[in-house]
């Protein structure tokens, strides 16, 4: 099942010039988790069904469910730059065991 939400996924840690995706989780993780949030507003329809089918979540969750864990796993280093950086070349990461919840 080809999942089209590659770009909604780096598109959930916005970077800052030169910091690391790392970096800004770290220094501003309130502010991250808001630019989080509006981000997901702005999804189509069909990535946002197929985001959420795919974390097996409701709709009311998935933006919420969808960034804590994004930003947590940037935070912690178990999502690195290059992971989302790999996501535009549909390649597996470690970001879609994050979103799974695992």
């Amino acid at each position: 099942m080809k999942i089209n939400f590659y770009a909604l996924l780096s598109a959930g840690v916005l970077l800052a010039g030169c910091q690391s995706a790392q970096d800004v989780v770290k220094t501003d993780p309130k502010g991250s988790y808001q630019r989080c949030i509006a981000s997901t507003k702005k999804w189509d329809i069909t990535s946002a069904q197929q985001l959420r089918a795919f974390m097996g979540v409701s709709k009311e969750r998935a933006p919420v469910l969808f960034c804590q864990r994004l930003l947590k796993a940037v935070a912690s280093g178990r999502v690195s730059e290059s992971d989302l950086n790999r996501l535009q070349t549909e390649r597996a990461t470690e970001v879609f065991k994050v979103l799974k919840g695992r």
